[in-house]
């Protein structure tokens, strides 16, 4: 798993080096269709949501999504011509994902597949496609696969957008360093050590962020949960106060990410569970004030501080990444076996 994190800026450098020519992004993203559906499971329906994210901020385009099992669970539902339905593999072979796939392949209508196997099952029967281009991933938890997937639905987002005449110039803002950038997040965050030791003698624990922060703690939640068994889930910051809270008790620990371009509506809140719960706190953030980062602290805050760049991309990918060094660092700590966890295999199968 630490070999595959140490290899995701150079999938970044050339996946970026690959589309990004001269101020232009050139994508295989046909250019016809106006409404998108995202189909996937696991990693890669938290990458679909990160991608419905940047499909309708960037791009203005109409896009769902819905988990390949919930997809398959409606064998009635219409499928239209006029969408493109969208799904996301590592592996190309993911069970679920292939029999939606095949639903909407009797329908006749259109598919695109982003995966990181250009000889499997999904990539081949998509009249569309999109190649990771990650390199063989051994981990089980997806690490390379997943940001080279969410960097490809950014790099996609923003072909759209210019085929419309949106300007992306302020998207790709020092994007040519993204590989020095996240080496460096790699290699300089401070902190993940204390955090991880914290986190690794809890039972169970929250974590929040707000809106792409809230996919990107679900992601993080995923990971920990597949590496070391602990009970983590991710709410939004906000619906976290409704009705989430009660799980709060005078030994919660609470970890929460937030970025420097956070808002005063998403700062209150933080403030708010503080000030109300006095939760213990473990931070992820590129956000570096005088608490360090702990903002109206009244318990014990560990803070995770990053490096902060002006590029959207490579602040998601940092988060990303520090959580995946995060759950391998709690991992190892509880003696678990990250590259074979228990009672955890890749979901692949025939049709």
């Amino acid at each position: 798993m630490f070999k595959e994190i140490l290899e995701e800026p150079k999938v970044f450098q050339y996946l970026t080096e690959k589309y990004i020519k001269d101020g232009h992004v050139e994508t295989a993203f046909p250019v016809e269709f106006n409404e998108v559906k995202f189909v996937a499971s696991g990693s890669s329906y938290n990458c679909a949501r990160l991608g419905q994210k940047f499909f309708e901020n960037i791009a203005k385009l109409k896009t769902s999504f819905e988990y390949s099992s919930e997809f398959n669970a409606n064998q009635q539902r219409p499928i239209n011509n006029d969408v493109l339905y969208f799904f996301i593999s590592q592996s190309g072979e993911t069970y679920d994902t292939k029999c939606a796939l095949d639903l909407v392949n009797k329908k006749g209508a259109n598919t695109f597949a982003l995966v990181n196997n250009d000889n499997s099952y999904i990539y081949n029967n998509c009249k569309f496609k999109m190649n990771i281009e990650a390199g063989v991933e051994e981990s089980i938890a997806a690490t390379k696969s997943f940001t080279g997937g969410v960097l490809c639905l950014w790099l996609l987002a923003l072909q759209i957008a210019q085929n419309k005449g949106f300007d992306i110039k302020e998207h790709l803002k020092n994007i040519e360093n993204i590989e020095k950038d996240t080496n460096f997040i790699i290699n300089n965050t401070k902190n993940i050590d204390e955090g991880a030791f914290l986190l690794a003698g809890l039972k169970s624990f929250p974590i929040i962020g707000y809106s792409y922060n809230y996919v990107i703690a679900k992601e993080g939640a995923l990971k920990i949960k597949e590496t070391s068994y602990i009970d983590v889930n991710a709410y939004p910051t906000g619906e976290f106060l409704h009705g989430h809270t009660a799980i709060l008790n005078e030994n919660s620990v609470i970890l929460e990410l937030f970025s420097h371009t956070m808002g005063e509506f998403e700062h209150k809140t933080l403030d708010k569970i503080k000030k109300d719960y006095a939760p213990k706190t473990v931070t992820i953030t590129d956000f570096d004030d005088n608490n360090n980062g702990c903002g109206s602290d009244n318990g014990d805050c560990i803070t995770i501080l990053f490096k902060k760049f002006d590029n959207e991309i490579v602040t998601m990918l940092s988060f990303l990444i520090i959580f995946q060094l995060l759950a391998l660092k709690i991992a190892k700590k509880l003696n678990r076996n990250v590259d074979k966890p228990k009672g955890l295999n890749k979901v692949v199968g025939e049709s």
